[in-house]
């Protein structure tokens, strides 16, 4: 069994309508001997055998809590929510599907004793002279390539409670768009100085599920993205705030091949009948430093052909022997 302090931490763990990768994590948690540590699933008004899950791994984990929704109020309300329902020092809201390394869980321990430490990264997109160290946050958002990208993912971030209260607000104003916990820090960056510790290992890995989720995976992911930098005041960093999700889909650094990926998935859309114009319009407006790269997306939407698009469509389709895919929705997937 592994000693947890609970003042320190206690996590929740936001789902809906996936009780067989809540189980999946919840064993990996109970077999790594955290049944010490207060745990919490926010239940996001699920109708699957989610409550019959955690009703199971309570008989084995007294500190397993379970909270549901009356109503589902969506993925982004859900994170929000969720940092409600818990009074620790730190906040970490998890998702249900991600990779643990729990074998690694000292390392968490440790930095959570360091009284100094504001934001705690698990390793995810760390850049490697930053793992294992102790760095101010607004040096890493200037210089570190994907810093921004990195504490995006809940389940890799963990922050100072009081931070995330301080602009819980905002955090509101923001759920409409992208990541709304991506706010406080945003505005924290720039207003005072916080100290970020990178564990060495990575304790989780981030594995994107295939199931339809909040986004539909066209561009209003983008156009989130890129409307969540207005919270960013300093000019470079909104411009390098942008640049990341491109830098993240394609993992190229250098930001060359940006906009030629945001091209490929406005035509894929438009052969399928999806309209991406609005949210091409939004990019322009709030792309500081990419107006020129979203206008050539947009004229390059606007001037083909759908039938054009299609064809297209099919041919790199059959080139890489990619199945064919139903479009669903599901914006409730948290």
């Amino acid at each position: 069994m592994v000693s947890w302090d609970n003042e320190k931490l206690e996590p929740v763990l936001i789902t809906y309508n996936r009780a067989v990768c809540l189980k999946v994590t919840l064993q990996t948690f109970l077999n790594a001997g955290l049944t010490e540590m207060c745990f919490h699933v926010l239940d996001n008004a699920s109708t699957d055998e989610t409550a019959g899950v955690v009703s199971e791994f309570q008989r084995h984990w007294p500190n397993l809590k379970y909270h549901r929704n009356k109503y589902n109020i969506g993925g982004n309300g859900n994170i929000l929510r969720a940092l409600e329902i818990t009074d620790s020092e730190y906040s970490w809201i998890i998702g249900d599907d991600d990779d643990w390394h729990l074998e690694y869980i000292l390392e968490l321990i440790s930095a959570l004793e360091n009284r100094s430490v504001d934001i705690i990264r698990l390793g995810w997109l760390v850049e490697h002279q930053h793992r294992d160290k102790l760095v101010g946050a607004l040096e890493l958002a200037q210089n570190e390539s994907l810093f921004f990208a990195s504490i995006s993912m809940i389940s890799a971030t963990i922050t100072r409670r009081s931070i995330l209260a301080d602009y819980l607000p905002d955090s509101y104003m923001n759920i409409g768009d992208a990541y709304p916990q991506l706010v406080p820090a945003i505005l924290a960056v720039q207003q005072r100085p916080l100290l970020v510790y990178s564990t060495k290992n990575n304790i989780m890995t981030h594995t994107p599920n295939t199931a339809p989720g909040y986004y539909f995976g066209d561009l209003e992911w983008y156009a989130g993205w890129f409307r969540t930098s207005r919270f960013l005041q300093d000019k470079k960093l909104r411009i390098k705030f942008i640049g990341e999700i491109t830098q993240y889909m394609t993992r190229d650094r250098s930001n060359k091949n940006g906009f030629l990926w945001l091209v490929k998935v406005a035509l894929n859309y438009k052969a399928q009948g999806i309209s991406q114009f609005n949210y091409l319009l939004s990019m322009m407006a709030y792309g500081d430093g990419w107006r020129g790269r979203i206008l050539i997306v947009l004229l390059a939407y606007c001037l083909m052909p759908g039938r054009l698009a299609q064809g297209l469509r099919r041919f790199y389709r059959k080139l890489y022997k990619l199945p064919e895919r139903t479009l669903t929705v599901d914006r409730s997937r948290l």
